[in-house]
């Protein structure tokens, strides 16, 4: 057998009865900034594979692909970022800083908190900025936050107006995956042609209309999104390409919303939400290659 082969499907063999896991939490940064952080992994005899989320719902939200390893033995848990998928940050001032994390937790068993240090370093290995990370399992915050809000409406202590101003939900939503206002604009690091767009409307059909166009050039013209997904077929032919999504009414409730999801045909995936009034648009670009930047 092909070596290469091999690796590939050991490299497989080991993944694909792993276990999926989601953390939410901070970064905790030395001047005491706070910045949103959620990892989705899976774990499969030690080994962790799987994506970060930094600064979600942000302006500089950022998705990156991870490694690491866990070992149940020392209760350690330890992963790196090896690479950036998208990025809301303005791309001549990314200066792609990874973070390395090493850390405690009991188990990867959705009750445990994960806790622990980081550092982050450029490509070139320099050092960027410290801190510390702290996560718990998603459905375990979930669970409290939905325990923490039946005790609140039953609360006779708390005034009806102030139950009102408790929003829970809006607290969880800031570790949803990318939603895009209008001027908005993802940075997206895209090394192949290929490229399939599939977008619908993920609540209400309420007759949202859309153009979205490649370059400049309109690939969908005046698009009513439904439940069923549009899939379109894509080559990105240059070393850049652009894609805008703008928003042509807001159909019977504002605003206008559509879903995104980008596939490469090979299992990566990114999803998005665009929710945009009359006129405005989100602007997605496809680098085929990591820009370099040079460092400050």
């Amino acid at each position: 057998m092909n070596k290469h082969l091999l690796i590939v499907v050991i490299f497989f063999s080991i993944f694909s009865n792993a276990q999926e896991h989601e953390y939410l939490g901070f970064l905790k940064l030395p001047d005491s900034t706070f910045i949103s952080y959620k990892v989705n992994f899976t774990e499969k005899e030690g080994f962790i594979k799987g994506y970060s989320y930094t600064d979600m719902n942000g302006d500089h939200e950022t998705k990156s692909s991870i490694v690491g390893r866990f070992n149940d033995r020392k209760n350690t848990l330890e992963f790196r970022e090896v690479s950036t998928i998208y990025t809301k940050s303005d791309i001549t001032e990314l200066d792609f800083c990874y973070v390395y994390f090493t850390g405690k937790t009991r188990k990867l068993n959705g009750k445990a908190a994960v806790e622990g240090t980081f550092k982050s370093y450029y490509d070139d290995l320099t050092s960027c900025i410290d801190g510390e990370l702290s996560l718990n399992a998603a459905d375990k915050i979930e669970k409290r936050t939905e325990r923490f809000e039946r005790l609140v409406a039953k609360s006779n202590k708390i005034a009806d107006s102030t139950k009102q101003k408790i929003d829970m939900n809006q607290f969880m939503s800031r570790f949803e995956d990318n939603r895009l206002k209008g001027g908005e604009k993802v940075n997206i690091i895209w090394n192949q042609d290929y490229l399939k767009l599939m977008i619908w409307d993920p609540g209400t059909v309420d007759g949202d209309i859309i153009k979205i166009t490649l370059n400049g050039k309109d690939i969908l013209s005046s698009y009513s999104t439904v439940k069923k997904q549009k899939e379109l077929e894509l080559q990105l032919t240059e070393d850049v390409n652009t894609i805008i999504v703008t928003a042509l009414n807001e159909g019977k409730e504002a605003p206008n919303t559509a879903k995104i999801k980008l596939s490469d045909g090979k299992g990566e995936t990114i999803d998005l939400l665009s929710s945009l009034v009359v006129g405005e648009e989100v602007t997605l670009v496809f680098y085929r290659e990591k820009p370099q930047i040079n460092k400050k």
